[in-house]
Formats: C-alpha cells, sequence, structure tokens
C-alpha cells in the first residue's frame, strides 16, 4: 500500500496579504518552479519590492490614506508583491514541499474582512477539510497573534466538524514583529496551546535551527522581511520539520506490539502523580508497553551550564553529561530515558509548597545534555501530564510543552488533572485522552521506523561557538558519522523486528 502524500495549508493571517484565490494558486506555482534556495530567496527579494514599489508607494503617490490602499487589494491581486507575513510563509512552504508534501496557500484576509465580516464560510472549511497541516503565519500584536488568526480559531472551534476532522492534524505557526524580540515566542507559543486545545498535533522548527517554537521574522516596514536571513532560516525551519512530521504520520506503516511509553515523574506530592501513573498503566494495559523513571525523589544536581555539553560525541547509550558525581541520579538512569515512542512528563504540584517534592526544574535543566546529543528524544510524541489543585493558576503545562518541543519532539494537548481531598477525581477523562494520544504515537513510531527517519539530526549551536581545533573538530565529524550509522542500524532493526 502506497502512502497518501499529504497536504500543508500555508494560511497567511494578514489583512496586508496580497494572494488569495487565483494569486493563491499563483504563489504556489511560483514556489514549485523555483529549483534551489538560491533562486527561493530572489524570488521573495523581488516580491517584496514589488508589494513596497508598486502598492504601497504607488498608492501614495496618488495621495491614497493606508486604508483607503487595502480596501482596494482586490485589483492587486496576483499583481503585486508579498506581505512580510507571506514572505516568510513562502520560504516556509518551498521547504516543506522539498519534504514531498503538497502545498497550499490560503489568506485569511478573503473571508475575514477589515470590519469583522465572514465570507464564504463553506469555501474556507472545505480549504480546512483538506488539509493534514496547518501552518499559520501573521504578525504579532504586543505579544500575541493578530484578529484574523483568532478568528480562524474561533471559527475551527465552533464547527464539531473541524474540530474533530482536524483533531490529530498537525499544526506550526509563523510569528513576524517590528523588532527582533518583540514577541514573536509568545505568540508562537500562545497559539500553539490553543491550537493544541483544538486537538491538533504541534511541532517547532526543526534541528537545523536549533528546535524552537517555529519561524520568527523580524520585519518593521513593510517590504522588508526578505532581508532576515534568521528569520527566513527560521521559517523554512518550520516548514522542513512540518513536510517531515507529515509524510512520517501518512504512511500506511503500523507497529506490530504496543508503543513504547516512558512516564517521567519529575514532582510528586504524597506520592499521588506515582499512584496515578500505576493506576493508567494498570488502566492502559496492553495498549501500551509502559515504563516509568521517577526522580521525584533522586538526586540531581543543577546544571552547570559548561561549554563542552555533551562532553564527547558518542552512541546514544553513552551518558556524556560533564556531572558523573556518585550522588547524581542521572548517569544511572539515563539508558532508562532513552528509545521509547512516546514521553510522559509527569508533575504533581500542591498550593502547600511543603508536601511538595521533585526535581522538576533541575530535571529541566539536566535534559540539556540529551538535547545537544542531537536530540536523543528526537520525533517522539509528548503527552505531559499535569496533576493540580490549582487548574488555571498552575503553569506547569505550559513549562512542560516550551521545554520538551525544544528536544525535536511532537507535542500533544497538555493534559490536566484536578486533585481534591488527596485524589485525582477525573482519572477517567484523563485515562482517555492518554490513550488516544498514544493511537497518535503508534502511528507517528511506525512512520519513522519505516522511513528509516534521519538519523542524524545534529545540534547545530546559534549565536554562540564551541571552541575546537581543526584536528579535533575532524575527529569529531568522524565520530558523528559513526553515531549517524549506528542510529540508522539501530532504527532498521528496530523497523524489521516492530512493523506489521
Amino acid at each position: 500500500m502506497s502512502a497518501k502524500v499529504p497536504r500543508l495549508l500555508g494560511i497567511a493571517a494578514s489583512l496586508r496579504n496580497a494572494r488569495w484565490g487565483s494569486g493563491s494558486r499563483r504563489l504556489v506555482e511560483q514556489l514549485a518552479a523555483k529549483p534551489d534556495q538560491s533562486s527561493l530567496l530572489t524570488l521573495l527579494r523581488e516580491e517584496s519590492e514589488l508589494h513596497l514599489e508598486n502598492f504601497l508607494l504607488a498608492g501614495r503617490r496618488e495621495g491614497k490614506s493606508f486604508l483607503e490602499i487595502y480596501r482596494n487589494l482586490a485589483k492587486f491581486n496576483g499583481q503585486r508583491g508579498l506581505s512580510n507575513s507571506e514572505i516568510a510563509l513562502a520560504a516556509a512552504l518551498w521547504a516543506a514541499a522539498r519534504e514531498g508534501v503538497e502545498i497550499a496557500h490560503l489568506s485569511l484576509a478573503e473571508h475575514f474582512d477589515a470590519n469583522g465580516n465572514l465570507r464564504r464560510a463553506d469555501d474556507l472549511r472545505a480549504t480546512l477539510l483538506q488539509a493534514d497541516g496547518l501552518l499559520v503565519s501573521g504578525p504579532v500584536y504586543f505579544g500575541d497573534r493578530g484578529s484574523l488568526a483568532e478568528s480562524l480559531i474561533d471559527f475551527i472551534a465552533r464547527d464539531t466538524e473541524l474540530r474533530e476532522t482536524l483533531g490529530s492534524k498537525l499544526y506550526g505557526g509563523i510569528a513576524v514583529g517590528a523588532k527582533r524580540n518583540g514577541g514573536q515566542e509568545t505568540t508562537l507559543i500562545y497559539q500553539m496551546i490553543d491550537m493544541l486545545g483544538l486537538g491538533l498535533l504541534a511541532v517547532g522548527n526543526d534541528s537545523d535551527t536549533t528546535a524552537q517554537y517555529g519561524g520568527t521574522g523580524h520585519a518593521g516596514d513593510v517590504g522588508t522581511m526578505h532581508k532576515d536571513a534568521y528569520g527566513i532560516d527560521t521559517s523554512m525551519g518550520i516548514g522542513r520539520r512540518m513536510g517531515k512530521i507529515l509524510r512520517i504520520m501518512s504512511g500506511p506503516d503500523r507497529l506490530a506490539s504496543p508503543p513504547r511509553v516512558l512516564f517521567l515523574v519529575l514532582s510528586d506530592v504524597n506520592d499521588i502523580a506515582r499512584r496515578t501513573v500505576d493506576r493508567l498503566i494498570a488502566r492502559l494495559g496492553s495498549a501500551v508497553s509502559a515504563s516509568v523513571v521517577d526522580v521525584s525523589d533522586r538526586k540531581i544536581k543543577r546544571c552547570i551550564a559548561c561549554d563542552v555539553c555533551p562532553t564527547h560525541i558518542d552512541l546514544d547509550d553513552v551518558y556524556r553529561c560533564i556531572i558523573t558525581s556518585e550522588n547524581d541520579a542521572l548517569p544511572d538512569l539515563h539508558s532508562d530515558l532513552l528509545h521509547h515512542d512516546a514521553l510522559v512528563p509527569v508533575v504533581a504540584s500542591s498550593r502547600d509548597r511543603v508536601a511538595m517534592r521533585g526535581n522538576y526544574q533541575t530535571f529541566i535543566e539536566r535534559s540539556r545534555y540529551v538535547r545537544r546529543a542531537d536530540y536523543a528524544w528526537s520525533d517522539q510524541l509528548v503527552a505531559p501530564l499535569v496533576l493540580t489543585e490549582s487548574v488555571g493558576y498552575d503553569t506547569h503545562s505550559i513549562r512542560l510543552m516550551t521545554s520538551f518541543l525544544r528536544h525535536h519532539t511532537v507535542m500533544s494537548q497538555p493534559i490536566v488533572g484536578k486533585i481534591a481531598a488527596g485524589a485525582v477525581f477525573d482519572f477517567e477523562s484523563i485515562a482517555a485522552s492518554l490513550a488516544k494520544a498514544f493511537v497518535l504515537a503508534e502511528r507517528l513510531a511506525a512512520g519513522r521506523l519505516a522511513s528509516g527517519s534521519r538519523p542524524d539530526h545534529r545540534y547545530r549551536p546559534i549565536g554562540y561557538v564551541l571552541s575546537a581545533d581543526k584536528d579535533v573538530e575532524d575527529e569529531k565529524l568522524q565520530r558523528r558519522r559513526a553515531v549517524a550509522a549506528e542510529r540508522a542500524a539501530r532504527i532498521s532493526r528496530e523497523a524489521s523486528a516492530r512493523l506489521r
């Protein structure tokens, strides 16, 4: 059985968008015609300049106000250049297409006008239903998304079929701000939380761009996004990431045995987290192959942020943090943290901090070496579980999401359970949510094994340089090739043993 070619829908969420209808189709054709990154960048520059010269400047020379200019968008469709949000989105779509997925472009301004009116709702709904992944690119307003993106989320949330169909589909984001640190990350995080709440899965940009929260563009003036090389890179990173995961999850292969799930207990309150995990494993039964690592009562030293993390290039199973003290638990636990299909980081919290015990923050710090060891948790599904007395106040569900996504994973909706009178009273809902997440983890794992994935997700530091002389670097590169080969061989062995 051949795999379906997945469809990635790029959604431009700015009133400045230049393309819709036939213009959207023309943009996809333009991107498909670009054989390499150099020709893509030329297109982006030309489209940025067209937007600025033919649209804004021409309108201003005619004495029109900005509002008048944007009210006349229709006459320019497909004839003028791209908005800043569309420039970033175009870069992402081009990169996604290179991963073997079908791409499409949608302008939200075509359906939600400046006055808040919804137009051609059935067409919008049909376009969304055809998508396997949604990549939303829009401007930043005060560290949050714009109203067009908000209208999209409301539109999905209010439609039962859309929610059910898009649930388990893939989401990614791009945010363009007027400053380098202008709220792009908060915009991406808030939007990701809401998309996860609708049931979608989420990814960030890829390992080539350090696996963060998506594309982060810097474009103050209209027509300047093409100048932001870092923003273009991160936008292409989210495009590549979505393309790869969509392709992996669209395959027909399935596991012959239950998915391997690691419950990672990071903090606890009167053993409620551990007891709940044990109940969940019993309830899920043969649907999963579960293991538990409980670090809540173990000694874990703080990360010292050394500049040799990891200490050397080696096989995944070799512990490579510089901290090797006998009273530190991670050297003994290292092998237990690897080679799973899904991670469930578990936190129990209480308003009574005296009752809490755990190593939440120290473990998050120390997982730095796992990430920098070429993303040892790459492409695994993460389903955070938080048990709390203070729903709506406790921030662990957000913090777990943002921390573990940086490990180049695929994020499922965080699950929050309510602790009352020393017990978790919504246990059945938690079990059902996890069971759904593990079905997706099985699809992801099977696709990863069947495709061979890419076993050489290399950690590439951006913003700083690790010192090494040429001979040592050459040695590391040779060692890295051996590590990549070992990963590939392990994936091949697993595929033979675990796929149907």
